[in-house]
């Protein structure tokens, strides 16, 4: 075209070939971006072609622009469809017809049968095409043949994959009828003579009584369409002592690109044995819970009758009780029954445990001197370093029963003839921090790890339960408890309590 422009340059032929060309051109690319009227566009490509031919041949008529006629028909052919070769062949032949009055610009004398043989070569032209309209066609047919093989093979894999599923599964389309459903569904629809594709709720529940029973299954479709994203839900389903049973559905919506709505899968799990076993093991958890608790009492209260028969022991062999020694007795005592109503206030939860300012150093104080009895029989040296401490804002009972479970532990880690050291120290302007380190067995880091756990414990008859008791005490007092220990070096316990001012 632009070789023309360039040869002529006669406006009218610029405006007729320029406008035609931008104009089919333009419409063309237009319809095909968009993926619109694709049939008409195939007749617009076969009409605009053999309209600009022609107007190359009345601008021009060489021999080159008539043969454009027979490239024309070539690429129609990328269509694979017979119609708009066979309306640009008849166009070629009324082309062709006037292409032959240029006798004296070609410069050439037609003979008899030039017309005719321009026919020939047209046909020709067009069974070439023909042919390889029909070749590409059959070729497409075997590709479409195979990939619906593929399809089908597919589908097949698919449906025996669900249908070999214990769970719930159908689909419906857009508009809420179902297209497909496994066989746990359609047994528990009781839907199996019953033909359910393409049918709506309503259509179903006309022609299927027990299929009534299961409505609450679909109850919620809209909120899944309407949130866009997987809604997850339990079902409890329960029909005249016929079935009982729990479901988690989940419902899945999908959407078109447009973002109408496309399919919405649905996927039901029977979950009333899982749910039974988890009643049963809640069950069982709370009973490991009162065990847990009654082992921890008997622990607790195990501590201070030690020490009640340790001063009795002393009475014993002395023939006289010391006043001194009456008085932690008595204390012992106390705390007994403080240690119960501990326990005992845990089934009241709203009961909180009274607490006031405590200087620490006094509580360590009294514990060592509590402890002195088993101490000196069984050759254990307390030595100690304590500094007048903050007061702390604590309760009394629990930071002491922490202080002892602390001290037992070093005790029976030594066994006998060892040291204990205990140190105090003021953390400025943060709390206090209590040290105990003993020279006993130590353990291993594995153990150390696991330290804390209920029933979990490094001596014989232990149940792990005094630590456990001590972490829960002194992370409510918004503290920290540190351990560190080796094999047959010891162990140092480090206990931080927060400041109260």
């Amino acid at each position: 075209m632009l070789v023309q422009i360039l040869k002529h340059k006669d406006p009218i032929f610029i405006a007729i070939l320029f406008g035609s060309g931008i104009f089919v051109c333009g419409t063309i690319s237009i319809f095909v971006f968009k993926k619109l009227f694709i049939k008409q566009t195939m007749y617009l490509c076969a009409l605009g072609m053999s309209f600009v031919t022609f107007v190359l041949i009345e601008n021009e008529p060489v021999i080159p622009n008539f043969y454009l006629i027979f490239l024309v028909i070539f690429i129609l052919t990328l269509y694979h469809d017979y119609r708009p070769v066979i309306l640009t062949s008849i166009l070629s032949i009324f082309i062709g017809a006037y292409f032959y009055q240029f006798e004296e610009r070609l410069n050439y004398v037609y003979r008899n049968g030039d017309f005719f043989y321009f026919l020939f070569t047209l046909s020709v032209t067009f069974l070439v095409a023909f042919l390889q309209i029909r070749y590409s066609k059959a070729v497409e047919r075997d590709d479409n043949a195979k990939k619906e093989e593929v399809r089908k093979d597919n589908e097949q894999q698919i449906l025996a994959l669900i249908n070999s599923m214990p769970d719930l599964i159908y689909i419906q389309d857009g508009k809420g009828r179902f297209i497909e459903m496994n066989q746990f569904a359609i047994s528990l629809f009781k839907l199996e003579n019953i033909d359910y594709r393409n049918k709506q709720l309503d259509e179903l529940f006309f022609k299927n009584e027990w299929f009534k029973n299961f409505q609450n299954c679909f109850s919620n479709d809209e909120i899944a369409w309407e949130q866009g994203t997987p809604y997850r839900f339990e079902l409890d389903l329960s029909i005249e002592n016929q079935f009982s049973a729990i479901f988690d559905i989940i419902k899945v919506p999908t959407f078109y690109a447009d973002g109408s709505r496309k399919n919405l899968l649905v996927i039901g799990r029977n979950i009333t044995e899982q749910k039974k076993a988890n009643d049963l093991i809640l069950r069982s958890e709370k009973l490991a819970v009162v065990g847990e608790l009654a082992a921890g009492v008997a622990h607790e209260i195990r501590n201070p009758l030690t020490s009640i028969k340790g001063f009795l022991q002393l009475a014993n062999q002395n023939g006289e009780f010391e006043h001194q020694h009456v008085q932690i007795m008595l204390g012992e005592i106390s705390r007994i029954e403080s240690i119960v109503s501990e326990y005992l206030s845990l089934a009241k939860p709203n009961q909180k445990s009274p607490r006031a300012l405590q200087n620490i150093d006094t509580l360590v104080r009294n514990v060592i001197t509590l402890f002195e009895s088993q101490t000196n029989l069984r050759n254990i040296t307390i030595h100690s370093e304590l500094e007048n401490s903050y007061q702390i804002m604590c309760n009394p009972n629990e930071m002491k029963q922490v202080l002892i479970n602390i001290f037992q532990n070093a005790i029976e880690a030594i066994g006998s003839n060892g040291d204990i050291y205990i140190y105090l120290r003021n953390v400025p302007e943060s709390g206090v921090e209590i040290i105990i380190i003993d020279n006993g067995c130590g353990m291993e880091k594995e153990r150390l790890m696991k330290i804390g756990e209920p029933f979990f414990s490094t001596k014989e008859k232990g149940t792990g339960l005094g630590l456990l008791t001590s972490n829960r005490i002194i992370e409510k007092h918004n503290g920290t408890i540190k351990i560190d220990s080796e094999v047959n070096k010891g162990t140092e316990v480090r206990v931080f309590l927060p400041a109260s001012f």
